[in-house]
């Protein structure tokens, strides 16, 4: 927040500089083209002529700052219709897009978002009237030459094919503060890291490096979506663990006509913090290594996309019946299909299972299979003008169903309105939706982008 506070100093104090510069041009006294010139005059013609070309450059250096920046402003007010009928989120979000080159090898990306939570925001706390919080999705160095790129600082690396399920994406941690988010770019959040991209003739490499995984973030108590499942009898602490906790990983992807495919391997830290029990009233929390293999496929065939992945996780943390840590592997897979009979519309579907090997019933909260089936249909009208959704998932054994509908209206180039309706649907209090049952929503947007 600290280095956005100054960026967005810095670029304040430019736009004074270039407008006492340009004042200060403006403010001359012309020479007249009849008056007899002595050595004075030219001085004076020296002297607006470099005014001239320093105001060209100011001016310049301005514009080309603003032409890399894209500054969004949002409203966004949800509420839910169910009873207790409240507002959940009432808020404004200030955006900043920043792209540009520099020396011709060297790039800068920015990516941040500035929240304000205004009066009844689920998400202020201790009953405060407002809020504020940062966050930055990307911000970092690119360097390419030849056939390679390296970058270095906060990004997001997406590996997968599935637009809904984690199968072999599970490099980024994720923002489940919304829990009932269906779009995945909106719940992904950036971390450090290091990447390589190696283009060839065999295949396009890919290769990250994380120094210091960070984790999922979870609804935090005093906000609208915070569920403990202790009922608030339990503390918790995080073991002190030693060893080394970076992350790394290697894949490689071809293209052959209408189909590519890819193959991949990472030693990853877990998202989530693997719980265990020291008594009946402390729970540790503790980083857990995974080995991750994985295998996507996408193939074109008229009017379809055919898409899929595999991923074996080998020594994954789960719990047993006495809340202590067992390591099992796991084989997550995902097929789905797009059909796009015009450009204007598109019609989804995808199947995700979620698979733990050698499984007993001493495993508690996960089942042995666990599996998504989803429909989306999308159209758009009025020369795209105007788009209407509707995506519908089913989730079991412990069954549920989340649906949402979501409409969108481009005002002008400016002013995008956005409308959605969410429905959740549980009965079953084993199911990872059910502290969100009584959620029913209806939620408005406007944007308002520069």
């Amino acid at each position: 927040m600290k280095n956005c506070s100054n960026f967005a100093n810095n670029i304040v104090i430019s736009i004074i500089i270039s407008f006492i510069s340009i004042t200060y041009v403006y403010g001359q006294v012309p020479i007249e083209n009849d008056s007899i010139i002595d050595s004075e005059d030219f001085d004076i013609i020296d002297m607006e002529s470099t005014l001239i070309e320093e105001k060209k450059d100011a001016t310049s250096w301005v514009s080309d700052m603003f032409s890399a920046m894209r500054l969004g402003i949002q409203y966004g007010f949800t509420y839910k219709v169910e009873k207790p009928d409240k507002i959940m989120n009432n808020r404004l979000s200030f955006r900043l897009e920043y792209s540009k080159s520099f020396m011709d090898y060297l790039s800068l990306h920015i990516d941040t978002k500035m929240f304000t939570f205004l009066k009844n925001d689920h998400r202020i706390r201790d009953n405060k009237d407002i809020a504020f919080e940062g966050r930055t999705r990307e911000a970092y160095l690119q360097t390419s030459f030849n056939e390679t790129s390296i970058k270095a600082g906060i990004q997001i690396v997406v590996w997968g094919e599935s637009d809904y399920a984690i199968v072999t994406n599970e490099i980024g941690r994720l923002d489940y503060r919304e829990p009932l988010s269906l779009n995945m770019d909106d719940l992904r959040i950036g971390q450090p890291m290091i990447t390589v991209d190696q283009y060839s003739s065999l295949g396009y490499w890919s290769a990250f490096f994380v120094p210091y995984p960070e984790f999922n973030e979870q609804p935090r108590k005093g906000t609208g979506y915070y569920y403990n499942p202790f009922d608030g009898r339990v503390e918790y602490l995080k073991e002190k663990q030693k060893g080394n906790f970076f992350e790394y990983g290697l894949r490689w992807r071809k293209t052959y006509g209408k189909s590519d495919v890819s193959i991949m391997a990472a030693s990853l830290i877990d998202n989530q913090y693997a719980l265990r029990m020291v008594t009946p009233d402390l729970i540790a929390k503790s980083k857990q290594r995974f080995f991750m293999a994985g295998i996507t496929l996408n193939r074109a065939i008229s009017n379809l996309l055919v898409r899929g992945e595999v991923a074996l996780k080998s020594r994954k943390a789960y719990n047993d019946a006495s809340f202590q840590i067992v390591k099992k592997n796991a084989l997550d897979a995902s097929l789905g299909v797009d059909y796009s009979p015009n450009s204007t519309f598109t019609l989804s579907m995808e199947a995700v299972n979620y698979h733990i090997m050698d499984w007993s019933d001493q495993i508690q909260g996960m089942p042995r299979n666990n599996y998504t089936f989803l429909m989306a249909l999308s159209k758009q009208l009025m020369k795209n003008d105007l788009s209407f959704s509707w995506a519908s998932m089913y989730n079991g054994p412990y069954t549920n169903f989340f649906n949402v509908l979501s409409a969108s209206y481009n005002w002008n180039d400016h002013i995008t309105l956005n409308f959605d309706a969410l429905i959740p649907i549980v009965d079953d209090n084993r199911s990872g939706f059910y502290p969100y049952r009584n959620q029913k929503q209806i939620a408005f947007r406007v944007l308002y982008q520069l």
